[in-house]
């Protein structure tokens, strides 16, 4: 673990404007994992429950998600226009660091940092000396105060669920961007929708009171699970110009027939779906909505139902915003 880049800094610390030690030794109260109900999350500010788990099941997940996304964005990383050799990135919510080490090999001229609760790991280890020399993370809340970070680009996704105060973080990235830097904020709208079914069939089926139950829960903790279709808003309040906003289809199973990437993109979603949906239905749990032998139960007609792609025809929405900082 020595050689991997880590921090155990406060993101808020001053000394992020100027220099810091490429290595350090990690808290070891970072890696003193609660489990619960045979689940491991995140020990650093455990109080600030994140919805989903950071085991091997959810990486193995954030994984196939990964390569989901990058399918259904033509291998594109990121869709804004930043400069040729951009100097700091930063990757809120870095997860699993796919993300920041691929972004890192792209820009060889920038410091990419990404930043999250969790350290990141890929199956049983950290990473190691072979990511690239230009990446490190750090170990932190990215909803804490930054001080003159000084970005070229600030970069979000996946973020539905971990943000309690969406214009806050905006605002927040708009302040500590460089006069022509870039934000840019991948995210969902994790309420499901059939193509297919009038609403008032699709809702009778446990696909989509399993998705209805779990975004309430989260929203009634205060945590947006739909931020997608509210960000192209948060990005003009904060003073962003040049901001674009596309919308992309994300299908659960491979069945639309006629176009191979929409299939391709159905196929992955569902894998990553199934790779660990239980990781999702234990929010339900530990949120007091129903007993481990409940959600066990459920998920069994939850996949069923996601099976049944070529039935209900149902499908996700994905939206990329992104903005530049007037120079």
């Amino acid at each position: 673990m020595a050689a991997a880049n880590y921090q155990d800094d406060d993101f808020s610390d001053p000394g992020y404007g100027g220099s810091i030690s490429d290595t350090t030794t990690i808290e070891s109260a970072a890696l003193n994992y609660p489990f619960e109900y045979g689940r491991r999350y995140h020990a650093y500010m455990a109080d600030k429950r994140y919805g989903l788990p950071n085991d091997i099941a959810q990486q193995d997940r954030l994984l196939r998600h990964h390569d989901l996304i990058k399918t259904r964005l033509g291998g594109r990383l990121i869709l804004a226009p930043i400069q040729e050799h951009p100097q700091r990135i930063l990757d809120l919510g870095t997860g699993i660091g796919l993300w920041a080490i691929e972004i890192a090999d792209k820009y060889p001229s920038a410091e990419v940092t990404g930043l999250d609760l969790s350290p990141p790991e890929l199956g049983e280890s950290f990473h190691n000396e072979f990511d690239p020399v230009n990446v490190r993370y750090i170990i932190d809340d990215f909803e804490k105060d930054w001080v003159d970070t000084k970005l070229d680009l600030v970069f979000g996704r996946f973020l539905a669920g971990s943000v309690e105060d969406w214009p806050r973080l905006v605002q927040q990235s708009y302040n500590n961007l460089k006069p022509g830097g870039w934000v840019e904020f991948q995210d969902w709208d994790t309420m499901i929708y059939s193509t297919a079914l009038p609403p008032e069939d699709f809702e009778r089926s446990e696909l989509w009171t399993f998705h209805r139950d779990t975004v309430a829960l989260q929203e009634s903790r205060g945590r947006n699970m739909r931020p997608g279709p509210e960000l192209e808003k948060w990005v003009i309040q904060a003073g962003f110009e040049n901001i674009r906003a596309e919308k992309f289809s994300l299908p659960l199973g491979p069945w639309v027939q006629d176009d191979k990437l929409e299939k391709k993109v159905g196929y992955k979603n569902l894998l990553q779906m199934l790779e660990d949906i239980s990781g999702l239905g234990m929010t339900l749990v530990w949120g007091g909505k129903a007993s481990l032998d409940q959600v066990e139960l459920r998920l069994v007609d939850v996949r069923k139902d996601m099976r049944q792609c070529a039935h209900f025809k149902a499908q996700y929405d994905y939206y990329v915003v992104y903005g530049q900082k007037p120079l």
